[in-house]
């Protein structure tokens, strides 16, 4: 679903060795030490994380809420910083389709998203908007319009 955001969070634990940050640890971190994100790039991260609900703000700072487990690193991990502005894009898109799947077939919401599931379960390097998409088109659904979409 958020796949470059949660890396981005896994990293940011095994950093620090904490589930909770404060801004300047987390800018730190990612700015100033490994030189990943410029500090604009950091702030529209944190924005873009509390807003898919990856990272909640607390009193003190931030702290993850989404699951970080399964997510794995390569030892020479970069973030993508445009993947993470499109994380944001891709769960409008993929509601969409959800909901397009749901009108066109007997199927729920529910039904689509354990297909989707499945489908990410089969094939882990999906994207949650991916495997929406395959789960719609072998439904029957006509997909065109979202695969020229950036």
């Amino acid at each position: 679903m958020v796949e470059e955001i949660r890396k981005l969070l896994l990293y940011l634990k095994k950093t620090t060795g904490k589930y909770e940050f404060t801004e300047t640890e987390i800018l730190t971190t990612l700015s100033i030490k490994t030189r990943y994100l410029t500090p604009d790039q950091v702030k529209e991260f944190l924005k873009i994380a509390v807003e898919i609900r990856c990272l909640k703000q607390t009193e003190s700072g931030y702290a993850i809420t989404c699951s970080i487990n399964g997510i794995e690193l390569s030892l020479d991990y970069k973030p993508n910083f445009d993947a993470i502005k499109n994380e944001r894009d891709g769960e409008d898109t993929t509601e969409t389709v959800i909901a397009l799947i749901t009108e066109q077939t007997t199927m729920n919401k529910r039904d689509v998203i354990s297909e989707i599931n499945k489908m990410r379960e089969k094939n882990p390097f999906l994207s949650t908007k991916v495997a929406a998409l395959v789960v719609a088109r072998l439904n029957g659904i006509d997909v065109g319009r979202f695969l020229t979409e950036n």
